[in-house]
C-alpha cells in the first residue's frame, strides 16, 4: 500500500468516528466522501429550515503528497439564505491556502468552514422555534388552501405557470408537490423564485427540485436541488427518469412535523411529486408514461 492510499484511509476512519453518519464514504466510488455540515447540530431536524451544507470530496491518487482534495457543494441553500458566488469563493480561496502537500487536510477544512458558515450565516431568531405544523398551518384544509392553487406568475415573464398539488400529511409532516412545463434552465429558476415568493412554502424546511429539459439537440439536460434533504433531490430525479418526462421541473415542499420519518420521508417526497404529476397530465397514470 501506498503512502498516500494509506494516509487517506487513516484519514477517513478518523473522520467517520468523529462524523458518524455524516461522513459517508460512497460504496460506488470509494475514493468519494458525502459530507453534511449541520451548524445547527442536533436541534437542526426541529428547525423550518435547518442551516446546513452538503459537501461531496473526491480524492485523487496523490492526496496528501501532492494533489489536493477536489470538493463540490451540493447545496444551494444553508438555511434561508443562498449560498452566492461571493462565499463560495471565499472558501476556495482558503482551502486552497489550508493544503499543505503531505498533510491530510479534510478535518482543517470541515472546522475553518464551520466557523466561517457560522459567522456568515448566522442563527435566525425563527429558527430556535420548534416546528410542529407550519405556520397557519393548522389543518390539512389550510395547506389545501394556501399551496395546492395555482401560483400567481404574471409578476415573472419568464415564469411559466405553476400548479400544486393536494397534502400528504405523513406524522405531522406535510407534503406538497408542485410542478411546471420548462423548457431553459432559466425558467426553472424563475419556478423556483416564484415558489420561494410564496411565505408559507419558503418556510418549508426542505424544497426539494428535479428537472428533466429536452434540448434542440435530442440532449436531455437534467438536475437536481436536495436543500438539505440528504439523496431526497437525486430520488426525485431518478422518478422523473423512470416516468420519461421531459420539459418539466418538479418542486417538493416538506414541512417537517417533529417526528422522524426515516426513509418513508423519501417515499412521502416521491409520491407527492407523482400525484401532481397524474393529477395535471404529465404521465398516464395506467401506464407510468408521459401522455
Amino acid at each position: 500500500m501506498s503512502a498516500d492510499r494509506q494516509a487517506q484511509e487513516e484519514e477517513a476512519l478518523v473522520l467517520e468516528s468523529i462524523y458518524d453518519q455524516d461522513f459517508k464514504i460512497n460504496e460506488a466510488a470509494p475514493d468519494t466522501y458525502h459530507f453534511t455540515l449541520r451548524l445547527d447540530e442536533e436541534a437542526s431536524d426541529n428547525l423550518r429550515s435547518p442551516r446546513l451544507v452538503v459537501i461531496d470530496f473526491h480524492i485523487p491518487e496523490a492526496y496528501p503528497s501532492s494533489t489536493m482534495p477536489v470538493y463540490e457543494i451540493t447545496s444551494v441553500y444553508c438555511g434561508t439564505q443562498k449560498i452566492d458566488a461571493s462565499v463560495r469563493e471565499e472558501i476556495d480561496t482558503n482551502f486552497k491556502t489550508m493544503f499543505v502537500p503531505g498533510e491530510v487536510v479534510l478535518f482543517e477544512w470541515i472546522n475553518w468552514l464551520k466557523e466561517y458558515l457560522d459567522a456568515t450565516y448566522p442563527e435566525e431568531e425563527q429558527q430556535q422555534q420548534e416546528v410542529q405544523q407550519p405556520e397557519d398551518m393548522e389543518t390539512t384544509n389550510d395547506v389545501d388552501d394556501s399551496t395546492t392553487s395555482k401560483i400567481d406568475s404574471s409578476l415573472d415573464d419568464e415564469c411559466p405557470e405553476i400548479k400544486s398539488g393536494e397534502s400528504l400529511i405523513d406524522r405531522k409532516s406535510v407534503f406538497v408537490g408542485h410542478v411546471a412545463t420548462v423548457n431553459s434552465v432559466e425558467q426553472v429558476q424563475a419556478v423556483r423564485r416564484k415558489l420561494l415568493q410564496n411565505k408559507k412554502i419558503a418556510k418549508a424546511t426542505h424544497n426539494i427540485l428535479a428537472y428533466r429539459i429536452e434540448l434542440d439537440s435530442g440532449v436531455i439536460a437534467q438536475d437536481h436541488d436536495e436543500d438539505g434533504e440528504t439523496a431526497a433531490g437525486g430520488r426525485l430525479l431518478h422518478l422523473l427518469q423512470i416516468l420519461d418526462v421531459t420539459n418539466v421541473v418538479v418542486i417538493v415542499s416538506r414541512w417537517y412535523g417533529g417526528i422522524h420519518l426515516h426513509a418513508d420521508r423519501f417515499k412521502d417526497i416521491n409520491n407527492s411529486a407523482r400525484q401532481v404529476l397524474e393529477t395535471y397530465g404529465y404521465i398516464d397514470d395506467t401506464k407510468g408514461k408521459k401522455k
